[in-house]
């Protein structure tokens, strides 16, 4: 089931509840309390988060999209300035234990947990543990992917767990870059959220996070599997952020990751990926959609060939007619729908 909602459908005076329930029934069995009613926090018997929002109702907002990919909980808030804290006491809260897992979106946001302090920006990740207490700011807002993972779905030890809790991963970390890259992606297109591919995507999700605290944490077997284990998405990766580069090749690619050739073939080839082909592939579709944009008639053809990595314009010109069924400048100067 999918949830999604803002408080811009709410009165004012409703909005602090909305916020309360939805959060309470579909992410974290929950009391909010505002700032000016203390007294809340302390009207049920186990309160599992307390999450302080702004005092006046009319600055209280939030968006909510929460879902669920296999076993993996996604939820991205956008919402005014927040704190959430959870106590020792209300940790204790019996429920089923869950990583959670924070993705900055745009902004900062802080995870204090075990004695440390992290500050999160995009493209790195913090992680806290539902088992123990933390602190959550938002202090100018919040804008981020939130990826709740039960821990038994992990299969690692707590001491492992508890050591990647309040850090930031991903800065100089190729690993926990990549894992930040995947979810990004993942979080940015529902449609991959249902349908036969959740259940898949699920478990590659699990395996990416596994990989990411393995690495972490310096466990030197586990690290090991585990950059073999997402050695595939790394180079993938890679060839996407230099596509555009007309010395990448299979050879180079291997160079870059300190593999041989050979090695490099038969780790793609579990991703049912031909380098050669699927580089070509690429730049070609680069290149289609750059010929279908508006003002594609200011360079020539060969310039968008150039651009895309191809060194014989002509060679490109048959690449492009073997794969679109006409030639470059026919394709650019029909007419486009979109």
């Amino acid at each position: 089931m999918k949830t999604q909602w803002s408080t811009s459908t709410y009165t004012v005076d409703d909005r602090a509840e909305a916020i309360r329930q939805t959060i309470r029934d579909r992410v974290v069995p929950v009391h909010i309390a505002l700032p000016e009613r203390p007294e809340d926090v302390h009207r049920d018997r186990v309160v599992p988060v307390h999450i302080a929002l702004p005092e006046r109702p009319e600055d209280v907002h939030c968006e909510v999209s929460i879902t669920g990919i296999g076993r993996v909980q996604l939820s991205t808030v956008r919402a005014s300035p927040a704190t959430v804290e959870r106590s020792l006491r209300l940790a204790a809260a019996d429920w089923e234990p869950c990583l959670f897992l924070s993705l900055q979106h745009v902004g900062t946001s802080n995870v204090v947990q075990d004695g440390r302090a992290a500050t999160i920006r995009p493209g790195t990740l913090g992680f806290y543990d539902t088992r123990r207490p933390y602190t959550l700011l938002f202090d100018s807002g919040v804008d981020t992917h939130f990826f709740r993972i039960p821990v038994a779905e992990l299969g690692l030890p707590d001491a492992v767990l508890g050591d990647v809790t309040a850090r930031v991963l991903g800065e100089g970390d190729s690993v926990a870059a990549l894992g930040a890259s995947y979810l990004s992606r993942l979080a940015a297109v529902p449609d991959l959220h249902t349908g036969p591919a959740a259940e898949h995507l699920a478990a590659t999700t699990l395996e990416m996070v596994r990989a990411v605290i393995a690495d972490a944490c310096d466990l030197e077997v586990a690290a090991r599997a585990a950059r073999e284990e997402t050695l595939g998405p790394r180079i993938l990766e890679y060839l996407r952020r230099h596509l555009t580069e007309r010395d990448l090749t299979p050879g180079a690619v291997a160079k870059a990751h300190h593999i041989s050739l050979r090695h490099l073939y038969a780790v793609l080839a579990r991703e049912g990926v031909s380098p050669g082909e699927w580089i070509r592939r690429q730049r070609l579709e680069g290149a289609r959609r750059e010929l279908a944009a508006p003002g594609a008639r200011r360079d020539t053809i060969a310039a968008v060939a150039h651009r895309w990595g191809f060194t014989d314009a002509s060679r490109f010109g048959r690449s492009f007619k073997e794969a679109y069924g006409m030639t470059p400048r026919d394709y650019r100067d029909r007419p486009h729908a979109g």
